[in-house]
């Protein structure tokens, strides 16, 4: 679990809006998707834009396409910016010193999120007189968290919390209580077995404000769309319709307020998660090995997306979409959280950065979670709501407005709140290609000003595409940025 869990997180991993764009690497650069993307790539974002026709060509095929970013404060520290390529390497932060590792670790703790989104295969039709039919086969792997203080002091230090006011310590002949003081030395603190709570406290007040929203899912789109009725010289209305078959491989939803606490979590067998006497007990536990690729599936779900596309003078183009409408149902490993009292604590915390290692830390036998089994949990997808409109100012460039809201932003997988973007492109001709010079600004969904950049080339009249973005191109010009994000494609072609 640790392993792939490090793999995704570090080396894979919100678009601080949850990624809107998907996998559509050309809208990633600009910050807007709801006018622009076409073929497979508006699979999610609004099929109706399938029946307008971007080149002259009927067929489009993709794979290899990717995205991803990272999202958290301990990002903005120099030290730590320093060393992020050696920490995707290796998992670790073995360059800093102990302190600055805890201090690093804690800052993965508030607000931190991933977003990683990778396209297997796309495959679109379209044609003037039938439409556009297409598919993809894409998987997806989100995370947003945000803990309390104690909580994370509690993940990160483990026994060495100061919620445990002593420490059982072993001196080499007996095993001793000594008071939990925060100042033993790192060669002392080898012999401590456990922390103990004098006055034993419930879970839920360790946990107090937190929450930790994790999927990760493969997923099957279809989608359709054409033109209803009308000319693009003067007025075209487009509609679509899209549909996804979901296999969820890893689900996790803490949520902790002064309404009360709750979690719920499903994990693929491959991840070698050690449920302990908990499983025993667990109508929909799951044997399985470790899968290093194809991990099996533990829920799956439908989603369906609805959308109308307008075009005015050819210039003026306005789109509205309800997308990932539908539900997941998670059959395997099912467990949800018992609030109980705490009285030892024998982990020793994390000691990196790496956040996503609390799974284990939370759910094993050993973890601080107490844990139930249940046959079933169903949990809604979360859908949003999306507005776009964009300009064509010639042929050489066109700029675009994205507003997007969820329907409900305490979902796994959901953005955190109204998001907006406004963008657009540059074009470039070159002969038969172009140079796309894509840019602009976002913002919304709980986080800071971001500013997408990147370029597209489209070689051969649209034959063959390729090209690189930012979803935060502050992200390479500034010593304090919060963010490390990138996507790219390289295997599109159309004939």
């Amino acid at each position: 679990m640790k392993r792939i869990i490090t793999l995704i997180c570090l080396a894979f991993v919100s678009n601080l809006q949850a990624q809107n764009e998907f996998i559509a690497y050309p809208a990633t650069g600009k910050g807007v998707s709801s006018t622009f993307v076409t073929d497979y790539h508006c699979l999610g974002i609004n099929p109706a834009n399938l029946g307008r026709q971007s080149y002259n060509k009927s067929f489009t095929m993709g794979s290899s396409e990717f995205g991803m970013s990272i999202y958290s404060e301990s990002l903005a520290k120099q030290d730590l910016r320093d060393n992020i390529w050696g920490v995707i390497r290796s998992g670790s932060l073995d360059s800093l010193s102990r302190e600055d590792k805890i201090a690093a670790a804690e800052g993965f703790a508030s607000d931190f999120a991933f977003n990683w989104d990778y396209n297997m295969f796309g495959f679109a039709y379209q044609n003037e007189k039938f439409g556009g039919i297409a598919i993809s086969i894409r998987s997806r792997a989100t995370w947003a968290s945000s803990f309390d203080d104690d909580f994370s002091e509690m993940i990160f230090q483990g026994k060495f919390s100061s919620k445990f006011d002593s420490l059982q310590y072993f001196n080499g002949m007996d095993t001793v209580n000594v008071a939990n003081n925060g100042n033993m030395s790192y060669d002392s603190s080898q012999n401590v077995l456990s922390g103990t709570a004098n006055v034993p406290f419930n879970i839920s007040d360790v946990v107090g404000d937190s929450y930790l929203r994790l999927s990760l899912n493969r997923e099957y789109h279809i989608g359709y769309g054409r033109k209803l009725f009308g000319q693009d010289s003067t007025f075209a209305l487009y509609a679509g319709v899209g549909g996804k078959y979901i296999q969820g491989i890893a689900m996790m939803n803490l949520t902790s307020n002064s309404d009360g606490y709750s979690m719920v979590s499903a994990m693929s067998p491959g991840f070698q998660i050690d449920y302990g006497a908990a499983a025993m007990g667990n109508p929909s536990n799951l044997q399985g090995q470790a899968q290093n690729l194809w991990r099996s599936p533990v829920g799956q779900g439908f989603g369906v997306d609805f959308g109308i596309n307008i075009t005015m003078l050819k210039k003026l183009h306005l789109a509205a979409s309800v997308t990932n409408i539908g539900s997941m149902t998670y059959t395997g490993n099912v467990y949800e959280g018992v609030d109980t009292l705490v009285v030892k604590y024998s982990s020793d915390g994390l000691q990196d950065m790496n956040i996503a290692n609390s799974i284990p830390e939370l759910l094993e036998e050993t973890g601080f979670f107490k844990l139930q089994g249940v046959q079933e949990t169903k949990i809604k997808l979360p859908a949003t709501m999306r507005f776009g409109a964009s300009l064509e100012l010639s042929k050489f460039a066109h700029v675009g407005l994205d507003l997007v809201a969820p329907f409900n932003r305490e979902l796994p997988g959901s953005i955190n709140g109204f998001a907006w973007g406004l963008g657009g492109d540059v074009i470039i001709p070159v002969g038969e290609s172009q140079i796309f010079i894509m840019a602009g600004v976002t913002g919304g969904g709980g986080y800071d000003i971001q500013v997408p950049l990147g370029i597209n080339f489209v070689l051969g009249g649209g034959t063959y595409e390729v090209g690189i973005a930012s979803r935060d191109a502050v992200t390479f010009f500034t010593q304090n940025s919060p963010t490390v994000s990138a996507a790219f494609g390289f295997a599109r072609v159309r004939f």
